[in-house]
């Protein structure tokens, strides 16, 4: 059996059907409650359940200290005998809010407490998948909702003054996690997901925007958010990764 926590969310609901499809037996598991009795009989816990924005987790530290540090206390108190595949963040190559400090912390718990474990950094994360074609990243489905993109600066130094993100397709991201759930017994560290492509955010909307046209919403420009880097770009791509899409099949 293998656990997948963050089952509802963009990238598990994708790696759920891909899994199920592929023939495994997958169960979820809410990580705010803690297991009474340990379930030793589980072979793999997937662990992407998070708070993941960069902004709130400056306003609110303590929830997501609260959520991406005990949870996953409660992930590997729950399935001890369990291989993890833990979700964290390209954040974490240069924390600089309480997002990335939490991840950080949490790769810790992970590389001390688990016997067998592959440590994942996910970049930007896009797209749908033929099991999941409506699937989209939580700030475009909001901004669809809105009808208005926040765009967070654009005067950093990057060549729009806008930040400078590795992309990459949902597809892709959930294709290395079905490879690190069937490799052998490994201790893998910090294997960064990302395409090895960066464009700023200002090239990603504007991508999208040429796909689905200018009406899906309108762009405004913010102030700079606290905690954002003005640069997340992977230091190499991962064995586990074949990068397939371009940007705009990511978008």
């Amino acid at each position: 059996m293998i656990v997948v926590t963050g089952s509802a969310g963009y990238i598990g609901n994708a790696l759920t059907k891909k899994l199920t499809a592929l023939g495994y037996d997958i169960d979820t598991w809410d990580i705010r409650q803690p297991m009474d009795k340990p379930m030793e009989n589980v072979k793999c816990v997937v662990h992407l359940a998070a708070l993941v924005r960069v902004g709130e987790s400056v306003k609110r530290p303590l929830d997501y200290y609260d959520t991406n540090v005990t949870g996953t206390l409660n992930v590997i108190r729950a399935f001890p005998n369990a291989k993890m595949v833990f979700a964290s963040t390209g954040a974490a190559f240069s924390p600089d809010s309480p997002y990335g400090h939490s991840k950080v912390m949490a790769e810790q718990i992970v590389k001390d407490s688990c016997e067998e474990y592959t440590i994942f950094r996910f970049y930007n994360v896009g797209g749908g998948s033929p099991t999941n074609p409506e699937g989209l990243p939580l700030c475009i489905e909001e901004a669809k909702k809105s009808k208005k993109f926040t765009l967070f600066g654009d005067d950093y130094d990057t060549k729009d003054g806008t930040c400078v993100r590795d992309y990459i397709h949902v597809d892709d991201i959930t294709d290395a996690i079905v490879r690190a759930v069937e490799q052998p017994a490994a201790m893998t560290d910090y294997e960064p997901l990302g395409s090895g492509k960066s464009y700023t955010v200002k090239e990603y909307l504007t991508a999208y925007k040429s796909k689905y046209g200018e009406h899906v919403f309108d762009v405004e420009i913010g102030d700079r958010r606290p905690g954002d880097l003005p640069r997340s770009e992977v230091p190499f791509v991962s064995e586990f990764m074949t990068p397939t899409k371009t940007l705009e099949e990511i978008v």
